[in-house]
């Protein structure tokens, strides 16, 4: 079996698609859904309640704890031996399920596997992720973190996982509310190899919910949330191993761009001055992180770009 896991708060004007792109999966192994739903104060539950399929269950937190305390209450509600985290705005192609377990069955020896996504993003043409990766039958993995560190393959939605394996080291961590599914995948890589599967099976596309809350109202809190780069990693540092640490970094460079931006427009602007002297070095060699690496060295050079970028952000 499968499980399913789709964490839910005000999640009412897309939940149902997202659901239904489970129902209408081709071919699927026996599978079940778990919503969880985080104190939504919107109709999430009566949308929810309203699609008459003996394979869902609900379960409602007794308080708002944030997505990673959602997916961790649905890995152990799970009673499948294969688990998804699936975002109540994004939706599945039909075949994601029995490609994924299919692979899963086939290599034993593969924690997890990921899949190729489409990004949808208001304002931009849709965008395939990751390109270039030069493969074209699925694979494991020979080094997950340097494959990461150069296409960024992974993200929530798109993977199908051991349960067992993901239950192991407590599942996401409840204190971050952002870069926290990051943190799982890479605990989830330590525990042994990964699988990839060249096929856009997966979409991301949240696009309607951010025009509706609006960008600085969606993305405030998770601002807000964001840690300094050791804290983020400190589970991870023991478990990587030597051989894949150059790749880990270059994956860290790009988790430790967002966390900076993050405490950045959260005003916490020192900090985010400290945290880019000793990490922009990896960040990637984009223009926007050559400047972040440039207006640090100074003090006042930094306050002006600071005062720059939140002014972007209004405008957005």
């Amino acid at each position: 079996m499968i499980s399913v896991i789709i964490p839910a708060y005000n999640a009412a004007l897309l939940i149902e698609r997202a659901i239904r792109s489970v129902l209408d999966q081709q071919d699927a192994p026996e599978f079940e859904i778990l919503i969880i739903d985080d104190c939504s104060s919107d109709n999430t539950l009566e949308v929810v309640r309203g699609i008459a399929d003996g394979r869902i269950r609900v379960f409602r937190q007794s308080e708002n704890r944030g997505p990673a305390a959602a997916r961790n209450r649905g890995l152990r509600e799970a009673r499948g031996e294969y688990s998804a985290f699936l975002d109540g705005d994004d939706f599945w192609e039909p075949e994601f399920l029995k490609a994924t377990s299919g692979f899963l069955n086939s290599h034993p020896e593969a924690v997890a596997v990921s899949v190729m996504q489409c990004h949808k993003i208001i304002g931009k043409e849709p965008a395939v992720s990751p390109r270039g990766v030069g493969i074209d039958r699925p694979v494991v993995l020979e080094d997950f973190f340097a494959f990461w560190g150069k296409y960024n393959h992974v993200c929530t939605g798109s993977v199908l996982m051991r349960t067992e394996v993901a239950r192991r080291f407590g599942g996401q961590r409840e204190d971050l509310r952002i870069c926290e599914d990051l943190e799982f995948w890479a605990m989830l890589a330590t525990c042994g190899p990964w699988g990839f599967i060249p096929k856009v099976l997966f979409t991301s596309d949240g696009g309607l919910v951010t025009k509706r809350q609006g960008w600085l109202n969606k993305n405030r809190k998770r601002w807000a949330s964001a840690v300094p780069v050791a804290e983020w990693e400190k589970r991870l540092r023991a478990r990587i191993p030597a051989e894949a640490v150059a790749g880990y970094r270059t994956m860290r460079g790009r988790i430790s761009r967002n966390l900076c931006h993050s405490l950045l427009l959260s005003g916490r602007r020192e900090i985010a001055r400290r945290e880019v002297l000793e990490y922009g070095r990896e960040f990637p060699d984009a223009g926007i992180n050559r400047l972040f690496r440039w207006f640090a060295r100074n003090k006042c050079t930094w306050s002006f770009f600071c005062g720059m970028l939140s002014l972007r952000e209004c405008l957005r």
